[in-house]
């Protein structure tokens, strides 16, 4: 394998970035309205405190995690990207842990131009 593709492959994963307890730490930093908002995105039931993080640790999101994972280390994260109305960041590395890193700047240049707009 070329160099350049080594390098490229090198870096986490979204399974190991998403893990349940680095997640429910940051839910822990949230402010209230914050984990309110998160909590209106669950089904009526679950819309707790403990709804919350039984949703983070559950194994359904740990395999959608990793659809997603798989979708971005297979050369798809572009069009996920702009699916998503995040446009890609410059110099995109379409596949491998480049694409993770791109998609999480991604989503946190986007959360940051929306919050700007609040």
């Amino acid at each position: 394998m070329a160099a350049a593709q080594q390098e490229a492959m090198k870096g986490a994963g979204l399974l190991e970035v998403v893990e349940a307890k680095g997640v429910i730490d940051g839910l822990d930093a949230l402010s209230d309205g914050a984990r309110r908002a998160l909590m209106e995105e669950l089904p009526e039931g679950d819309r707790t405190e403990s709804g919350l993080r039984e949703v983070v640790r559950s194994p359904q999101l740990q395999q959608a995690v990793g659809q997603l994972d798989h979708v971005m280390q297979s050369g798809q994260g572009r069009e996920l990207l702009m699916s998503m109305g995040i446009p890609p960041p410059e110099g995109f590395d379409n596949m491998g842990p480049a694409a993770v890193r791109a998609f999480l700047q991604g989503i946190q240049d986007k959360a940051d131009r929306d919050a700007m707009k609040d």
